[in-house]
């Protein structure tokens, strides 16, 4: 599966293609600093193919590679929320460090956002949390048209600091309403 944008821009489908390019792009502390803690560091051989492997299962897929001229630059991707929460998806992202202000990252929640709410009825708000020191994330997601939500005080710690995260949303009934 592909879905393609403007700019030679293309979220595809997880595949073995990918894994000799993913984890030296992934395996960078910059990268990390700005994700979860459940993303590895350092990004190994073996996280790539886990990923990988992981995401070819998932039909529809939730996961994508990012493409730029056809190269692997990063990622995006959401979960589901599970029971009562069920009609959320917390979307992630990123991109490689030698691409990052290219607008590819944008380009790609765009692409995702529009993907879910195509694909997966089910769903009603799509939402992404930014550590607050995440300035350029924060403006990626303004950027495709999400909209801040919240700022969830000192509800984090990253490598030993207390901070606050930014929450952004795109919400089903929002974005129906404007295309009407």
């Amino acid at each position: 599966m592909k879905i393609t944008g403007k700019g030679n821009i293309a979220l595809v489908r997880w595949n073995d293609g990918h894994f000799h390019n993913l984890y030296p792009i992934a395996n960078n502390p910059k990268i990390a600093q700005n994700l979860r803690d459940t993303f590895p560091h350092p990004y190994t051989i073996h996280d790539a193919r886990h990923w990988i492997e992981h995401n070819m299962k998932f039909n529809p897929p939730q996961n994508f590679a990012i493409e730029y001229n056809d190269q692997l630059v990063g990622s995006v991707g959401g979960e589901i929320g599970k029971d009562e929460l069920r009609t959320n998806l917390e979307i992630g992202f990123w991109v490689a460090e030698p691409f990052w202000g290219k607008g590819i990252a944008t380009e790609a929640v765009q692409l995702y956002a529009e993907y879910i709410l195509d694909k997966f009825a089910e769903i009603k708000r799509i939402y992404s949390q930014v550590y607050d020191f995440n300035t350029s994330s924060m403006k990626v997601l303004e950027n495709a048209g999400f909209i801040p939500e919240a700022i969830l005080k000192d509800a984090y710690i990253k490598n030993g600091k207390i901070g606050d995260l930014f929450q952004y949303v795109i919400i089903r009934s929002e974005v129906e309403k404007e295309e009407r």
